[in-house]
């Protein structure tokens, strides 16, 4: 056994990351680009190991994260794709922008017209993607909400400020995982408003550039709205945003967390089970396994109280008490086969040992399934396979 493997760890499948990516391009149009979205270290699964192995594609386009200290790590590491930053940079780094050819996203007139200023100041140009509010109400500037003329006007604008080259332009779809009508009409609607953006700016003799809008779930239940990029980040990792996707992909999850059995007991009626004794032993003896992970571990300690499972030797066992700092128990009764030092599935996995993101993220609605291995913590080690393709 290993260190690394000898107590809580995960095992991150880069030949899975390979196929789910293989499987995003065969469902969009030819010619459309991806963009690999690697913000928070790459949603827990390590964002540079995660982009060298995406840039042994050839086709790989664009990576885009959070924020210029995510995208300066990936450029340290020797990542040359093209890097665009989702969110707010502060101005005053234009010049760290522009020498590390970094795009930054513009998402408002006076962040515009400050992002200009400093460019001029430092005599650098900064490239950019137009952040267009199409409904999401987050980072753009507005379109579809007050006379479309202006609306356009103020787009255009940026077009033209110095020190400023604008490459692209995009919007975010709220809904698109949804197959509701009125989550469907919506997503339309942001759509439409977004082309008209791009066919207004067009006629008034600007190109927009690249432009793009679905992200993770629009890009597998709307693959018509691609335009020329899509942006891909829960589906690239096999985590379904929500189980009435419609997809026919077998994606598969690239995170295996997995932790170790630490010791097996059998504790008496009345006796009570970890923090705060909000468990007690009720009627017959229980047999309990210690796992070796908690919630510093990034284990959700709201999963306490039976609404955490994990499989052990493919047998489903329910977290019982609370879920500690570096330990939880978990109830083995019925499984006389588990033993100490057995290996506990926490999530992902194969087959009949497999713990589908749902057990983690369902019971602590509203998060979704980025939550989750976002959550897994920096002590966990992360075990890299190889890639085959």
């Amino acid at each position: 056994m290993q260190l690394e493997t000898s107590r809580c760890y995960a095992q991150i499948d880069l030949d899975a990351l390979a196929e789910n990516r293989r499987l995003l391009r065969a469902g969009i149009p030819e010619g459309c680009r991806l963009m690999y979205i690697l913000k928070a270290d790459g949603y827990g699964h390590g964002a540079v190991a995660v982009a060298k192995a995406l840039e042994r594609d050839a086709r790989a386009d664009w990576i885009g994260v959070a924020c210029l200290s995510e995208a300066l790590e990936l450029r340290r590491a020797g990542i040359t794709r093209e890097v665009l930053i989702l969110g707010y940079t502060p101005p005053e780094f234009a010049a760290e922008l522009a020498e590390n050819n970094i795009t930054q996203a513009l998402i408002s007139p006076a962040y515009v017209a400050r992002l200009s200023q400093v460019a001029q100041e430092k005599g650098v140009t900064v490239p950019c993607h137009m952040a267009v509010d199409t409904g999401m109400s987050r980072i753009g500037y507005l379109y579809g909400t007050g006379d479309p003329a202006q609306e356009l006007e103020a787009i255009a604008g940026a077009y033209r400020m110095p020190g400023l080259r604008v490459t692209g332009i995009f919007t975010h779809f709220s809904s698109g995982y949804s197959q509701e009508r009125e989550d469907v009409e919506f997503t339309q609607m942001q759509y439409d408003r977004f082309a008209a953006v791009c066919q207004g700016l067009a006629g008034m003799g600007i190109d927009p550039g690249l432009r793009h809008c679905c992200n993770s779930p629009a890009t597998v239940n709307c693959p018509q709205y691609a335009m020329d990029m899509c942006r891909v980040g829960t589906v690239l990792y096999g985590l379904l945003p929500d189980t009435a996707m419609v997809t026919q992909r077998p994606f598969i999850p690239v995170m295996t967390w997995k932790a170790r059995v630490a010791m097996v007991k059998e504790v008496q009626p009345g006796a009570y089970v970890s923090y705060n004794r909000t468990y007690q032993v009720q009627g017959q003896p229980v047999r309990l396994a210690v796992i070796t992970a908690g919630d510093a571990d990034g284990y959700f300690k709201l999963l306490s109280g039976g609404l955490g499972r994990v499989k052990i030797r493919g047998h489903v066992c329910q977290v019982v008490g609370r879920v500690c700092m570096d330990m939880m128990m978990v109830d083995v009764t019925a499984y006389p086969d588990i033993r100490a030092e057995d290996e506990v599935i926490l999530l992902g996995g194969q087959g009949e040992d497999r713990v589908p993101c749902e057990w983690l993220f369902r019971p602590l609605s509203p998060l979704g399934p980025s939550a989750i291995t976002c959550s897994v913590r920096g002590r966990v080690p992360r075990l890299y396979s190889p890639v085959n393709d």
